[in-house]
């Protein structure tokens, strides 16, 4: 509940006095005092506030949203995300183009756009220096970032047309805990084929991972139980993932114990230490590996 006022406030000064947009919050039936807060931000802050009768969880709540909103175009942002100044205008920038083959694709239709998300550098850490770099998109090395794979697309902030979230039926709402909702959505944009753009000048800004082992169990758990579906039911996923690694003589240098548990406690143990990246990503694939492969019958 914490951050909720300050996401509140830096969307509204960020946004000013701009005509057209329609912000909606919505709460996922929770029970810490945040719809309570929000309740009494909407008497300060013009902004729809929804909430549903039960938890809707991840993908169902952002349906919501979607189902709810008036606009042609949606932009999503993630509740703990804070957005930087130059927000909006980023966003409305691309209406200020002139519609031509690079925002369009072949059916006349908009392309899903990605902002940028970065996350706060401290307190000091290799993970979160590594993390302040940009997530998902921002560390692909494509020119002009023009050609997204759909397992980059992030929820946390995102732009799409209404018409064609809805064509694509929006998030799947069977996924269990948390991740792969988005990734589910990328790809099912790109068989529609909608292609994604990246505006990297729309920034938020997440706090910073310190929990390092609970965010590594999470990452085991997706593996475990919502990865196995994904690549299911969209296999170029696995390759994205780089699962090939995690079998066959692969496996005996990227899924050793030793080298895992040797670089857990590395980064986990010290972690101010300024680790390279290296060890981070080992430890993130390993993580996600591991509980994709206890999934698999055998």
């Amino acid at each position: 509940m914490g951050r909720i006022d300050e996401v509140v406030r830096a969307v509204f000064t960020d946004l000013g006095k701009r005509p057209g947009w329609e912000i909606c919050f919505a709460d996922d039936f929770s029970d810490d005092g945040t719809f309570e807060r929000l309740q009494q931000l909407a008497g300060i802050f013009p902004f729809r506030l929804l909430r549903p009768s039960e938890n809707l969880g991840r993908g169902g709540i952002r349906n919501l949203l979607a189902q709810e909103a008036q606009g042609r175009d949606l932009v999503f942002l993630d509740g703990d995300c804070r957005v930087l100044p130059g927000f909006f205008a980023a966003w409305e920038s691309l209406e200020a183009e002139k519609p031509n083959a690079e925002n369009l694709d072949a059916d006349g239709q908009r392309k899903a756009y990605l902002g940028k998300v970065i996350y706060d550098d401290s307190p000091p850490c290799g993970f979160s220096r590594f993390l302040s770099q940009g997530s998902g998109v921002a560390k692909l090395r494509l020119r002009d970032k023009a050609d997204i794979p759909p397992a980059y697309f992030i929820s946390q902030n995102f732009r799409v047309s209404r018409d064609v979230f809805h064509a694509a039926g929006g998030f799947r709402t069977d996924l269990l805990g948390w991740g792969g909702e988005d990734i589910d959505l990328g790809y099912k944009l790109m068989r529609m084929g909608i292609t994604m753009g990246y505006c990297c000048q729309a920034v938020v800004r997440h706090p910073s991972v310190t929990g390092l082992e609970a965010y590594f169990a999470r990452l085991f758990h997706f593996g475990r139980v919502n990865l196995p579906m994904l690549v299911g039911d969209n296999p170029g996923l696995a390759d994205q993932f780089k699962l090939p690694l995690a079998s066959g003589p692969y496996a005996l240098l990227f899924l050793n114990p030793v080298g895992f548990k040797l670089c857990r406690s590395l980064i986990t143990g010290l972690r101010h230490w300024p680790w390279p990246f290296a060890l981070y990503r080992y430890v993130i694939f390993n993580s996600y590996a591991r509980g994709y492969l206890q999934a698999r019958p055998h």
